[in-house]
């Protein structure tokens, strides 16, 4: 009987870790090909890469850098590339950076701080 108990936490201690978010020290971020944005992703910066998607000779932004939001607990904090507020979560500061999302000259809030609802 105590065999049976043992195994009955083990299991139900492991079947806990599965659904433990991640910490923010691994949440997972990616480099993809531009417009390849899977299902709990947010787009957070963009670059050219002459060597890869598409091989552009022209500077394009080809590549994006994506990160999850589904595994961040309430009241996390992401800076993003304008246009993105997943289901759950609330805009809460724009700003401009000319280095990222996109890479506009004009002064414009191209990137935006979203933050995590309860």
């Amino acid at each position: 009987m105590k065999r049976i108990a043992a195994l009955v936490f083990a299991v139900l201690g492991f079947g806990a870790a599965l659904v433990v978010p991640a910490s923010p020290a691994s949440a997972a971020t990616y480099t993809v090909c531009a417009y390849n944005l899977p299902a709990g992703f947010v787009k957070t910066n963009d670059h050219w890469d002459p060597t890869r998607c598409g091989n552009p000779t022209a500077i394009v932004y080809n590549m994006w850098t994506i990160e999850s939001y589904w595994d961040k607990l309430p009241g996390a904090s992401m800076r993003v590339c304008a246009g993105q507020v997943p289901y759950g979560w609330t805009l809460t500061a724009t700003s401009w950076d000319p280095t990222r999302c996109g890479h506009p000259t004009a002064i414009y809030a191209n990137v935006w701080t979203i933050q995590r609802l309860a």
